[in-house]
């Protein structure tokens, strides 16, 4: 570890990390808010490279709710929320900044910086983009099964971003599936920028959520289940549900998580699971997997490890990279 780089560095505020590394990249981005990316994110820290956790609000996590935990070494018998806001606050002192937002789409691309073009990635969330050198994704175990025809026509009129891919739909009809709270705000934009929009979200969540719909912005909100992703072979055409369909030229499916094929076009899989190698790299360089993502067993010493390795390896990639630009005659 370089003994200059001091640990404790104030941590930019999430509004001050979110505007900076929009502009330029963050070392590593960490894209899930659990033991596993909280270990990642710590370890980074002591490499001496800039962190960004990017997350939704992991109070809300399963773990988070357990009352009691026993298997995690010397923490005997605390709760879940003990547990994670401890690993929460330790990152938070390195200075390791938790920016909330749901990660929708990650991009491999060049990056422009004053140095020169360096590899890296742009992941997009909400309306905004984060620029990385390097990826770790410990976005855990994933707990929703596509829908019939989800797959098959991501791209092709299914989409998981409305900022995104807003714009290729609008004075045409989509479809809006929320399973999360900040999918009625994304159905919002769609609307405003001119599509058609049918809203099919359950009542009880939008209590829970505290949401209260606008009036005459949607086409029609719905509740329903069973849904199904129709199209003639090359793009989307319909979602049907139940015994019903509408005629859609797109359908934005916004859950609170991601399969991990969706989020990163290419990556492979090991069935549901993230495949990655002792080092925790993926098939993707610069894309490090971490904890429950990469398969049983699901315990929160496993992810401590594995966020470890994770950390060590990004930070070896930006290393790496960083020399041969370097003897390229490139200074990162």
């Amino acid at each position: 570890m370089n003994k200059n780089v001091n640990l404790k560095t104030p941590a930019l505020s999430p509004e001050e990390a979110a505007d900076k590394y929009e502009q330029e990249p963050v070392d590593i981005a960490v894209i899930g808010a659990g033991p596993a990316g909280f270990s990642a994110a710590i370890n980074a820290r002591a490499r001496g490279r800039s962190v960004v956790i990017l997350s939704g609000d992991y109070r809300s996590s399963y773990m988070y709710r357990a009352s009691e935990m026993n298997n995690v070494p010397g923490l005997l018998g605390r709760s879940g929320a003990e547990i994670l806001d401890v690993y929460h606050a330790h990152a938070e002192n390195l200075g390791a900044v938790l920016i909330l937002g749901r990660a929708l789409l990650i991009m491999p691309t060049s990056l422009y910086t004053e140095a020169g073009e360096i590899p890296g990635f742009q992941i997009a969330y909400g309306n905004r983009i984060l620029s990385a050198r390097s990826v770790v994704l410990a976005t855990g175990a994933a707990t929703a099964a596509p829908f019939p025809g989800e797959e098959e026509y991501i791209g092709r009129g299914v989409s998981y971003c409305a900022t995104c891919d807003g714009m290729l739909y609008r004075q045409k009809s989509v479809a809006v599936i929320a399973k999360t709270k900040d999918a009625v705000e994304e159905a919002e934009h769609l609307a405003r920028i001119g599509c058609e929009v049918h809203l099919f979200v359950s009542p009880s969540d939008l209590t829970r959520w505290g949401i209260q719909l606008p009036e005459d912005t949607f086409a029609e909100v719905q509740n329903a289940s069973g849904f199904r992703v129709e199209g003639d072979g090359s793009a989307v055409t319909a979602l049907a549900f139940g015994d019903d369909s509408i005629p859609v030229s797109g359908i934005f499916i916004l859950r609170a998580s991601i399969s991990p094929s969706s989020l990163l076009a290419g990556l492979a899989l090991d069935g549901s699971y993230i495949a990655a190698d002792k080092s925790q790299a993926t098939n993707i360089p610069g894309v490090y997997a971490a904890g429950d993502c990469t398969g049983k067993p699901l315990q929160v010493a496993k992810a401590l490890g594995e966020g470890l390795v994770a950390a060590l390896s990004a930070d070896s990639f930006i290393t790496e990279t960083d020399k041969r630009l370097s003897d390229s005659g490139v200074h990162a």
